[in-house]
């Protein structure tokens, strides 16, 4: 906390300095700020502090820091050994914990789509491993399939071109619960879905891969209103027939 002077001092020259601070400060926050909560905040996406919004940013984490972990902030003196140390230990756990839990998903996701590439491989279909962006659907073979590609400038986990030309953007998606499904398939697939019908019409199908726990209301509202194709990791039969037909 040396570079905020124990979060006393949060200014926009220690973001730009320290390019991960931002990162950790998050997790002083109550409750923890996520990214697209802070880039709600300061009006900007970014990985990366921008210099045109590095006051902004650092005015917001200072408006939403955790008093009670902080408590010498509000009272306008140095922390005690104790509470620096306390603060740290408290933080680390929030962050430590929150980062085995993104971990753990990217790891899941990635073993679904191994497996749905070596199901698909058995299914008949041919494995392009281009990596390049898909911008037109021809740029991509029928029958084949390929890994972790842009479509219309939006990542897709398995772009499978259909038999009949059109694209299925098929989605690898994990949940441990219902409110954390609504993420991942609303957000998360829904807007992908939206960026890629304004492409290319009913030529996409876009679809999504679940595994975990997710909630039935927001499954049935992925199908209904945003169109998405249901396929669960458990039973990869009706994907392959799909794909296959």
């Amino acid at each position: 906390m040396l570079m905020t002077d124990n979060l006393r001092d949060i200014r926009a020259q220690a973001l730009l300095a320290e390019r991960g601070l931002w990162q950790t400060l998050r997790y002083f926050c109550a409750p923890p700020v996520s990214e697209e909560d802070l880039w709600t905040l300061v009006g900007k996406k970014f990985k990366n502090v921008p210099n045109s919004h590095a006051e902004k940013t650092a005015q917001a984490f200072a408006s939403v820091l955790d008093a009670r972990r902080a408590p010498w902030v509000a009272q306008g003196r140095p922390p005690t050994a104790e509470e620096a140390e306390l603060a740290v230990f408290s933080t680390s756990v929030l962050l430590t914990y929150e980062s085995f839990k993104t971990g753990r998903r990217g790891t899941s996701s990635r073993a679904q789509e191994e497996e749905v590439s070596e199901a698909l491989k058995a299914a008949g279909l041919a494995f392009d491993p281009a990596r390049s962006p898909i911008n037109d659907l021809d740029g991509l073979s029928r029958a084949t399939f390929s890994r972790e590609r842009k479509v219309a400038g939006a990542k897709c986990d398995l772009p499978i071109r259909l038999k009949d030309g059109r694209l299925l953007a098929l989605e690898c998606k994990v949940s441990n619960g219902p409110k954390n499904s609504w993420k991942r398939l609303q957000r998360e697939v829904g807007g992908k879905a939206d960026t890629w019908r304004r492409e290319f019409g009913s030529r996409v199908i876009t679809g999504a891969l679940l595994a975990g726990v997710f909630d039935l209301t927001c499954v049935r509202r992925s199908q209904e209103e945003q169109g998405v194709a249901i396929f669960w990791q458990h039973d990869l039969a009706p994907l392959l027939g799909f794909v296959t037909d």
